[in-house]
């Protein structure tokens, strides 16, 4: 009997190789694919969803697969040539993650509110924001994600972020997104 591949596990307990341009690649497909669909489906309801409208949607798949796939490509060629490889990698995890989680809640969004309006197609609605939304928000996370690649960083580093209240122009309050940072000697910066 066949035993599966297991692969390898490096001794203390470091790091396995970061992946190659084309795993990065083909992560790329997927998030572009999945975020292609949404939005051709977007398109294609603007004026209600007739049975004609299938063209948007194919060519949002394709055009969002083949852009997905070439940026993952992209990010992986520039990785394997980084002092800190795996960011392109961790990114395109995220918005494929990010894009795969927004499409469920999305769906059940709008599928609680089909319940109560009797139209089916929100459903499709809120699966195609919440992949948008999702597939923006991975981005975010992805960049920001600690890269297990990298080398380790000299001193002490934290990073924060938070959404913060400021003073507008007006006197009103206002909150926005607020990131913060301690990395290494010096003092600490907000931004």
């Amino acid at each position: 009997m066949a035993q599966p591949f297991v692969e390898p596990v490096p001794p203390g307990g470091a790091a396995a190789a970061p992946p190659s341009p084309f795993e990065t690649g083909m992560r790329g497909f997927s998030m572009g694919l999945s975020a292609g669909l949404a939005g051709g489906y977007l398109v294609a309801r603007e004026n209600g969803l007739n049975s004609s409208d299938w063209r948007p949607v194919v060519a949002g798949a394709g055009i969002g697969a083949l852009a997905g796939g070439a940026l993952g490509f992209t990010l992986g060629m520039v990785d394997n040539n980084s002092r800190a490889p795996g960011r392109g990698y961790l990114v395109m995890r995220g918005m494929s993650y990010g894009g795969g989680f927004g499409m469920v809640a999305g769906a059940i969004i709008g599928g609680l509110t089909a319940l109560k309006t009797d139209k089916p197609e929100h459903i499709l609605f809120g699966a195609a924001i919440g992949t948008l939304s999702g597939t923006v928000l991975g981005l975010i996370l992805g960049s920001v994600e600690r890269n297990p690649w990298a080398p380790a960083a000299r001193g002490p580093t934290a990073w924060n972020l938070g959404i913060g209240a400021c003073t507008t122009g007006q006197g009103g309050l206002a909150f926005g997104p607020t990131f913060s940072g301690y990395f290494g000697g010096g003092p600490r910066r907000h931004f």
